[in-house]
């Protein structure tokens, strides 16, 4: 009848408003998104969430059961863009002045990364003042990208003015818990990154880094600093958030060999060497200090300096949990005073001697501040193609000496530093006790290296986060990872050869693949570092 024609016309009518305004909805979500992508670059800075870890989007990241329900695995990319700021022209030119060039790059450069599907890309010489190349990598996050995060830091600007830094390029597995800053406060303005991740529910750290270019023969001293400097940081974090069961892959332009002094220093801290490995994995027992490497080892080359010779520079770092034992790193500022210990000796002086000759300038038997910078200065820690320290750096070393706060450095304050960073007895000559080798640095180590305005660590209930899968990793004794292979591309790096037709960049794209550990392979890792422990002491 009349009554159910006029019901059914007001249903009618009803679904017609409910589509209008559902479609109206969908389509607001549309420009709000698009709008979010044009308005505000998703390329994301280190300061937006240092000791923030939760105040930036995830772009397209699902839950970690949702994803991967085979074997875990994880696949690592590292790769040196040459920032067009360094790319040489013909005509003492550099390819920044030419837009059209550097485009090209930049575009050919996210297709690279797209096809090459890595969950960690870790980027070097990104560059982060340019706008085109922000805004090219916030398209491709709608595009080519989409499901993936970008986290930048510039370096810093001691030396000389900066505008290239590092990158992560996060893939939609990846969940980001934190972030760190690592500033080395030195003369080559270099920087380190920290993420701590859970890549399908399992953490990991992973630290990117792109260390001094040895422009002269300091260079080597001043890239150990950085090291030293970057394990410091990694090491206070892990204890100060009770997360020494989470592996650390430490990566990037190392700017030198896999046998260098940094190589064997990584290698004594339980480090193993995961690149140039092409589809086999390094011994895990070569990390003893009996190993010594063969430069056979390694055919592959990754990087084509701009004097034309070819290396193996771009490094994978990993540090399992098992392997905890041999991670004592060394303070960086004992390095310093050994360098100046060493300096002390070439001017064929004593400790005691050369606090008379070179610090003590007023003879009133303390050493201030601006005593302490003369002297290192006059010993050769100051000045272009010297291991030259920073004022910044100068006052760290000074605090660390200075045990009772006080601005100044007497005699016996100055003894117990240099021995507590030698144990040289013949650098004690003239002193009556040998001081005790027990001393503690007072200053505060790691807000040096994070910088005055950085934050603390993680926010509460961040930890919760990579607690969830803790009894599956005690299970395996450690939460250890597996070395599967590694590669570089393009594949002529991996026979030592450099291709014409490679000028993407000066360097090739390294990716590394692991998975986890059995936990029978963790049990015998553990036991087998624990024995290479005992073996040292």
């Amino acid at each position: 009848g009349p009554g159910m024609r006029a019901r059914r016309a007001w249903v009618r009518r009803a679904k017609y408003a409910f589509g209008g305004v559902l479609c109206l909805f969908l389509i607001g979500m549309r420009v709000e998104m698009e709008g979010e992508s044009v308005g505000r670059s998703p390329v994301l800075k280190a300061s937006k969430f240092v000791g923030n870890s939760r105040s930036y989007p995830l772009f397209g990241v699902k839950r970690s059961q949702d994803l991967n329900k085979g074997e875990w695995n994880l696949k690592l990319g590292v790769f040196n863009m040459l920032c067009p700021s360094y790319k040489r022209l013909p005509e003492n030119r550099r390819e920044s002045h030419d837009p059209e060039l550097y485009r090209e790059r930049v575009a050919d450069t996210i297709s690279l990364l797209s096809t090459q599907k890595a969950d960690i890309n870790c980027l070097q010489e990104f560059w982060v003042e340019n706008q085109d190349v922000q805004q090219m990598f916030a398209d491709a996050l709608q595009d080519k990208l989409r499901g993936h995060t970008i986290v930048e830091l510039k370096r810093t600007s001691h030396w000389a003015p900066r505008d290239d830094g590092l990158a992560f390029l996060l893939g939609p597995r990846v969940k980001i818990l934190d972030a760190q800053e690592i500033l080395f406060q030195d003369c080559g303005d270099r920087v380190a990154f920290l993420l701590l991740t859970l890549v399908d529910g399992k953490p990991v750290i992973t630290v990117n880094t792109h260390l001094l270019f040895p422009h002269c023969g300091y260079s080597s001293d001043i890239r150990c600093r950085e090291v030293r400097k970057i394990l410091m940081f990694v090491n206070d974090y892990r204890k100060s958030e009770n997360i020494e069961d989470v592996p650390v892959i430490i990566c990037g332009d190392f700017n030198g060999s896999p046998y260098g002094t940094v190589a064997e220093y990584m290698r004594n801290q339980g480090f193993q060497f995961c690149s140039g490995m092409t589809g086999r994995e390094e011994d895990e027992n070569l990390g003893n200090l009996e190993r010594e490497v063969s430069k056979n080892c390694y055919p592959w080359v990754t990087h084509k300096t701009h004097r034309g010779n070819t290396i193996l520079c771009d490094h994978v770092w990993m540090l399992n949990p098992s392997r905890n034992a041999l991670f004592e790193p060394e303070d960086w500022k004992d390095r310093v005073f050994t360098e100046i210990s060493a300096a002390i000796v070439q001017q064929n002086l004593t400790l005691p001697d050369s606090f008379k000759k070179f610090f003590d300038q007023d003879s009133n038997d303390l050493v201030d501040g601006e005593e302490f910078r003369a002297a290192l200065k006059s010993l050769g820690f100051h000045g272009e193609g010297k291991p030259h320290l920073l004022d910044i750096e100068i006052d760290a070393l000074m605090s660390s000496a200075d045990v009772d706060q006080d601005g100044r450095i007497d005699y016996k304050e100055f003894i117990d530093r240099f021995w507590k960073a030698t144990q040289d007895p013949d650098l004690m000559i003239g002193i009556s006790s040998i001081p005790a080798a027990s001393l503690n640095s007072t200053d505060a180590d790691i807000k040096f290296l994070r910088g005055i305005d950085t934050a603390k660590i993680l926010q509460e209930g961040v930890l919760a986060e990579i607690q969830k899968d803790k009894e599956e990793r005690e299970q395996l004794d450690s939460w250890d990872l597996k070395l599967i292979g590694s590669h570089v591309y393009p594949s002529e790096l991996e026979e030592g050869n450099w291709p014409d037709s490679w000028n993407l960049s000066d360097h090739g794209f390294v990716t590394t693949t692991f998975r986890q550990k059995s936990s029978h392979s963790s049990r015998q890792a553990l036991q087998q570092a624990t024995q290479v422990s005992a073996n040292l002491q």
